[in-house]
């Protein structure tokens, strides 16, 4: 058994790697406090399944991500339609596909794999994304596809995934009118979506089975607290007693309240029991936590001589962090309630395998840059 782990060598970035396993020891206090004993076993066991594959994936050069990327695209849009006709529902969400007796999210997989596949379309095609038509077949198309299969059950993530696409594209230097046009048009159709919501629900909710709840929370995060504070989302309204409640310093591990009160506590919600039981500090060291990983994703990625490796560094570390601060905005009750997970810290699903997985590529690209191993692409 020594001599196994003897010949594990850890590879890249040691800063990411240091991280991620502080994070992840963490998750396990924290899960065990909100969650028990029982769900534990089974966010240990998928932690450490995620931590395998961030291991073996890191060993594998990044160029063969661009194929990768390309087949796991087309893979997940199969998977994103199968939910819509024969999604498992649970709590009212139709996300899940069962297949062999293996059930999980395909919204997972895609935002991982749009990422890799648009990198690989505009590392490909950059000469020809001077002119509108060809950005959007090579860039916005696959990026607005996979969008428009996720948002009938999950809006929260169809945004995310849109942002970013948009991120990367930005960072791609895809022409800024390009980029606008795309946004006001985002903000058009948002609109749109709203106001049929709300306006016509039986209309809405043939085309869009969730739309009720997406207004019902946009409606009751702009309602007065002063005047309606019963109108106020409850999750949210028991995450702010948590909050209070652990004040500068906590209340110490362990020692939450709202734990047993607090609907998905372990999960949509864990930041607010992270700011009862270790106090502002606590949440803070979270917080900067992730701002570390970002700022390393942004050295590797001006260390690496290749288009492709630079923006998958970016584009996957900024939607692990971008996802990590609308998790600790819900909870502080900035933004209305998403129901996104904290990365690598909330209980484990195929959201942290393949947390794990995006954060193995950027170490593989980090390995390679340090090694001198890349594809210049």
């Amino acid at each position: 058994m020594s001599s196994i782990f003897k010949n594990i060598t850890l590879k890249g970035d040691r800063t990411i790697w240091i991280i991620v396993f502080a994070l992840s020891l963490f998750s396990v206090m924290v899960v065990y406090s909100a969650a028990g004993w029982s769900d534990l076993t089974s966010h240990i066991i998928k932690l450490l399944i995620g931590l395998s594959a961030m291991y073996i994936v890191h060993l594998i050069p990044f160029k063969y991500f661009s194929k990768l990327g390309q087949i796991g695209y087309f893979t997940s849009l199969v998977l994103l339609f199968m939910v819509l006709v024969i999604g498992v529902s649970i709590n009212g969400a139709s996300r899940w596909v069962n297949i062999a007796g293996l059930q999980f999210q395909p919204s997972d997989v895609a935002k991982l794999t749009v990422i890799l596949f648009m990198a690989r379309q505009i590392s490909i095609n950059r000469y020809n994304l001077q002119g509108m038509k060809e950005f959007l077949w090579y860039v916005f198309a696959p990026l607005v596809i996979v969008c428009i299969l996720i948002m009938p059950n999950n809006l929260s993530t169809s945004a995310l995934v849109f942002i970013n696409g948009l991120v990367l594209m930005f960072v791609a230097r895809i022409r800024l009118s390009f980029i606008v046009k795309v946004l006001v048009g985002a903000f058009f159709v948002a609109g749109l979506i709203y106001s049929g919501a709300k306006f016509f629900p039986d209309f809405g909710a043939k085309f869009l089975p969730r739309s009720a709840t997406w207004v019902s929370r946009i409606d009751s995060y702009f309602i007065d607290n002063s005047m309606e504070i019963m109108g106020k989302d409850y999750q949210q309204k028991q995450a702010l007693v948590a909050i209070q409640n652990g004040s500068l310093l906590g209340a110490g591990p362990g020692k939450s309240i709202q734990r047993s009160i607090l609907p998905y506590s372990e999960s949509d919600f864990i930041f607010a029991i992270i700011l009862e039981e270790y106090g502002l500090f606590g949440g803070a060291t979270a917080l900067l936590c992730y701002l570390i990983l970002f700022f390393r994703a942004i050295r590797i990625s001006l260390k690496i001589d290749s288009i492709f490796g630079g923006l998958i560094v970016i584009g996957l570390m900024f939607s692990l962090v971008f996802q990590a601060l609308i998790n600790m905005l819900v909870s502080v009750e900035i933004m209305p309630v998403t129901g996104q997970t904290l990365p690598l810290i909330s209980m484990g699903g195929t959201s942290l395998v393949f947390t794990c997985i995006a954060l193995g590529i950027v170490l593989s690209v980090s390995r390679n840059s340090l090694a001198g191993d890349y594809e210049k692409a």
